[in-house]
């Protein structure tokens, strides 16, 4: 699969990238994908909602009056669900765990879908790796054109701090290293952008051993239409 090749200026070049299909051409498996943004989403989910039960709540447990004789209907505590005040039953608490859990060979084949589908459907670009010598967020507005105002994901091998300062204030980037990006950044994501030298490392984590990890590139010639005189 050959995909969109730019420059560190924002301009691209005649020359494409050549996409290995181990990581970027497998069969997408939405199945496992549905099941893995499930559990990241879980994952991230705090139990913050919390309600007292009858024995956390205030309040004495004196009989509030006599069981008998007063008119009144029978009261064993002002903590009962059914006083105002008293506990809540069957209410939400913080105990709650919603941790879900993926196996290595199930977080791997999930990634590899993730890339697979955003490729097969051309929103995977390559640029050559972009260097700043200051923070500069206009400049990286420049080079990366219309992608700033999509919501993007740029996949850098390691944290350059210039470029990390840079990105803080384009609110439609995403800036990630390898590492550290997972299958909901990709998905949720209009354009993938990946540096030239992270694409190595992306072979290297969910790639084939047995294959060369270094990007190909390939010159792409102008079709010639023949004459039908």
């Amino acid at each position: 699969m050959l995909v969109e090749y730019f420059d560190n200026k924002g301009k691209e070049i005649k020359s494409k990238i050549e996409l290995r299909d181990d990581v970027f051409g497998a069969k997408v498996n939405k199945v496992l994908l549905a099941q893995a943004v499930r559990t990241y989403l879980a994952n991230n989910r705090q139990s913050n909602a919390n309600t007292k039960n009858r024995g956390e709540v205030s309040g004495g447990d004196k009989k509030p009056w006599k069981q008998k004789g007063t008119g009144r209907a029978r009261a064993g505590s002002s903590r009962s669900p059914i006083w105002k005040g008293g506990g809540v039953t069957f209410g939400p608490t913080n105990e709650i765990n919603y941790k879900k859990t993926l196996t290595k060979k199930m977080r791997k084949l999930a990634m590899i879908s993730s890339f697979s589908l955003q490729a097969n459907e051309g929103n995977i670009v390559i640029f050559q790796d972009l260097k700043f010598e200051k923070p500069s967020t206009q400049d990286l507005v420049k080079v990366l054109g219309k992608l700033s105002d999509e919501k993007v994901l740029l996949i850098q091998k390691d944290a350059d701090q210039n470029l990390v300062n840079s990105a803080h204030n384009i609110e439609s980037l995403n800036l990630e290293v390898v590492n550290a990006v997972n299958y909901y950044d990709i998905l949720n994501s209009k354009k993938v952008i990946v540096l030239e030298s992270a694409l190595e490392s992306i072979y290297n984590f969910w790639g084939s051993k047995s294959e060369s990890a270094k990007p190909v590139k390939k010159e792409v010639k102008p079709k010639t239409v023949k004459s039908t005189k």
